[in-house]
């Protein structure tokens, strides 16, 4: 969507001030036209920032809830060891590493989508600005026209028609530059959005180690609990 919208831009910008160049037909309507495009692109680019930073968040929330579950089974397991249950103590330490485990691939995913959330928030902002940079020169150039029109010199009318289109391609100009760079900026995206899953590396370094590590952190809260003596 947002290469798209991106894409859109750039044909408005280019396309329609040729047409308002070697044509010369109706500059007010050609220049209502672009501004309305210009919002339809805007009204589109406006959903797919709103869907990537929905998406920040929902990658926050599994981080928080992850580290809900590492607190949880670690106090279930300091409870276990003080009731002198062992084996629950074993099971909830268990459950705490499989959290702990996962925690860095959610990490990563949530950093990643971050940045490209406060990216796309910052770009639509400042897409926003330039439309209504272009709104005021597109009235600007409607009131050359009129003014124009009123002293029905035709010579007169159409240098200050093509002398105000200019004008407004150099504004054009460095809006599509904005429009290229957000562009490469949004590729860039994509290729951050590609990198794998860390998920099936971090199976095969820890996954079965699960148990000497279970060992070793339940010995290690006995001894912080000066239960080691008691069971």
């Amino acid at each position: 969507m947002g290469l798209d919208v991106f894409g859109r831009i750039k044909d408005i910008v280019s396309a329609n001030i040729d047409e308002l160049l070697s044509k010369a037909e109706d500059p007010e309507k050609m220049a209502d036209q672009m501004v309305r495009k210009y919002e339809d692109a805007i009204k589109d680019l406006l959903g797919s920032t709103a869907s990537v930073m929905a998406s920040a968040r929902e990658a926050k929330a599994k981080v928080d809830a992850c580290d809900a579950e590492i607190k949880k089974y670690g106090t279930y397991a300091e409870r276990a060891l003080r009731d002198g249950n062992e084996e629950k103590a074993r099971q909830a330490i268990t459950l705490k590493q499989e959290q702990e485990d996962l925690r860095p691939t959610l990490m990563q995913s949530y950093v990643t989508v971050k940045v490209q959330a406060d990216k796309a928030e910052e770009d639509y902002r400042k897409l926003t600005a330039g439309l209504e940079k272009t709104k005021a020169r597109a009235e600007a150039m409607k009131n050359t026209v009129r003014t124009a029109k009123v002293k029905n010199q035709a010579g007169e009318v159409q240098m200050k028609s093509v002398s105000t289109a200019a004008g407004l391609m150099s504004q054009f100009d460095r809006m599509e530059e904005k429009a290229n760079r957000l562009l490469h900026e949004a590729e860039a995206k994509e290729e951050l959005t590609g990198r794998g899953s860390t998920a099936a590396e971090l199976d095969a370094l820890y996954g079965d180690q699960s148990k000497s590590r279970v060992d070793e952190e339940l010995e290690a809260m006995k001894k912080a609990l000066n239960l080691t003596d008691e069971l």
